[in-house]
């Protein structure tokens, strides 16, 4: 039989067979897939820049308790100077106080500073670095008189600028809680560490 014959036997293809549906993917789902995926890139962007500005909070806050403990630690030393009121470490009539340091003030033990001095070099000090470490960095020392048996103490408010609210078109959130009644209302709102330092 020759092969023309054979072909002849097998019967004449017909058009309504089964057809087999070849594998691979259609535009329509490739373009769900897509979309898919750049919504969850943009839910991983919006994650990571939270995650990157909370960050940044976390590491100001952490400055500003570490400035107040210093500046805590300094009246602790010094706790007459404490009591002295703006002669002494009180910083309570202006927020953004960044005193010039007294000039000559070179301690030593063969002519030590008074209390009052020492604060002003302290106060000097210690603002210097306020200012150069915190965003809009300010600070509030107000002293308490204590009435006994109570002691006295003092009232150490570090507050700076949430770096975020400073671009423009992003949205406000109120000041802490934990800050003075006159930084409640500012514009960008404050961040803040208080800290009570008993004299």
């Amino acid at each position: 039989m020759s092969a023309t014959a054979d072909i002849h036997c097998r019967g004449p293809f017909k058009p309504g067979g089964p057809r087999v549906r070849e594998a691979g993917f259609s535009l329509v789902e490739v373009l769900v897939a897509m979309f898919v995926v750049s919504i969850g890139i943009l839910a991983l962007a919006a994650l990571l820049q939270g995650a990157m500005r909370y960050s940044k909070m976390g590491e100001l806050r952490a400055t500003a308790t570490l400035l107040a403990g210093d500046i805590a630690d300094r009246i602790r030393a010094n706790p007459g100077a404490g009591e002295a009121g703006p002669g002494g470490y009180d910083l309570s009539d202006e927020d953004v106080a960044s005193p010039p340091a007294p000039p000559h003030a070179t301690c030593s033990s063969e002519a030590p500073c008074g209390p009052s001095e020492l604060a002003r070099l302290d106060v000097a000090d210690w603002s210097a670095r306020l200012h150069a470490t915190l965003p809009q960095g300010v600070a509030r020392i107000q002293f308490q008189p204590g009435h006994p048996p109570a002691p006295s103490y003092v009232d150490v408010w570090v507050g700076w600028a949430d770096p975020l609210t400073l671009s423009p078109g992003v949205s406000t959130e109120h000041a802490d809680a934990d800050c003075p009644d006159g930084w409640t209302t500012s514009d960008p709102p404050m961040r803040c560490v208080y800290l009570q330092v008993a004299l």
